[in-house]
């Protein structure tokens, strides 16, 4: 069975988490996390995980085939979600209440 092939946007608690769902389903594999940081500040256990600037992203095209968009709701999501959503499937944490209406 191929395995789906995710990628994370965003290494925060949500970022973190959605690294560990993906390595609990053995139908999925985490290719890439990218992040705003210094890509060397952050330290997975898996070396087979690529670790990438956001701007990079869009090189990935074709090896990832859904994008976890793990950033803040307020500021990240509303300019990254189209932005993924034109390259990637995307799965979004969208949760500004005030804004469901």
């Amino acid at each position: 069975m191929k395995k789906i092939r995710i990628g994370i946007v965003g290494y925060g608690n949500l970022g973190k988490g959605a690294k560990l769902a993906v390595s609990a389903n053995s139908d999925m594999e985490l290719i890439a996390v990218f992040t705003r940081r210094d890509p060397e500040s952050i330290k997975l256990d898996d070396s087979n995980i690529f670790v990438l600037p956001v701007s990079s992203a869009e090189t990935m095209v074709g090896d990832i085939d859904v994008m976890l968009l793990c950033g803040g709701s307020a500021s990240d999501l509303p300019e990254q979600g189209p932005h993924f959503a034109s390259l990637f499937n995307t799965v979004d944490s969208y949760d500004t209440h005030a804004k469901i209406p």
